[in-house]
């Protein structure tokens, strides 16, 4: 994603149309925490402490349950570019 405010972008959310509860945790190259996203209307700007984060390759962690009750766990990557 590409938060640079040119409104295309700009913010990292989750999308789909049965998820009950969601909990996604955003971490930088060395491990620490940047963000917690527990609403599906919430999403990532791309900074943390108030300051854009560097280009660059972060980590997501993602659990999420559906309306039939199924719990989907997700772990992947997300290339943050400016």
């Amino acid at each position: 994603f590409s938060p640079n405010g040119d409104g295309k972008n700009d913010l990292l959310k989750v999308y789909g149309n049965y998820i009950t509860s969601l909990e996604m945790r955003i971490f930088n190259q060395w491990g620490e925490q940047v963000t917690e996203i527990r609403n599906i209307n919430q999403g990532w700007d791309g900074t943390y402490k108030g300051k854009p984060q560097p280009v660059g390759v972060y980590v997501y962690v993602l659990k999420a349950t559906l309306s039939t009750g199924k719990t989907v766990t997700l772990k992947g990557s997300i290339t943050l570019v400016r």
